[in-house]
């Protein structure tokens, strides 16, 4: 099985290609906002099948994956972006995650995320932050890879 990352991805296992994969999990159901390709940006979607195992990484119940711009979550990472564009569009994804993320606190939530390539759902973190939302608003800022996140109130 070959998967296809548009941004080049990782290397792994010879010829495969991966994704970066952006968990979010709260204690409240988190809304689906549905990929849109003639006006792509920040999605959500249910994990499938193959996501199943990521629950491990979260103490919060209710997870869902989180997509970029390209569709998959691979538009959140900038340093693979050369053009203008692309880097814009990354910036307004992010910008766009943290007011998903600042909508659904107000409502009372706590919120967990976890990045890492597709294929280590269930891999042990290598990074555990507290991360507030204005640290996922900066144009430095990218996730990092078997990243698990606590997002701060702000």
């Amino acid at each position: 099985m070959e998967l296809s990352c548009p941004v080049g991805g990782q290397q792994v296992e010879g010829n495969l290609n991966m994704c970066l994969a952006i968990y979010i999990a709260s204690d409240k159901l988190l809304p689906l906002i549905e990929w849109k390709e003639e006006h792509p940006g920040f999605n959500t979607r249910s994990l499938s099948k193959y996501d199943r195992g990521v629950k491990k990484q979260f103490t919060l119940p209710f997870i869902i994956y989180a997509g970029s711009y390209q569709g998959c979550s691979c538009g959140f990472l900038k340093e693979f972006l050369i053009e203008i564009k692309d880097l814009e569009m990354a910036q307004a994804d992010y910008n766009l995650l943290a007011e998903y993320l600042r909508e659904h606190q107000k409502m009372g939530s706590n919120v967990e995320i976890y990045s890492c390539w597709e294929g280590d759902q269930e891999a042990q973190p290598e990074f555990i932050e507290q991360l507030t939302l204005e640290e996922v608003c900066d144009p430095q800022f990218q996730f990092k890879e078997k990243a698990y996140y606590k997002i701060m109130r702000s």
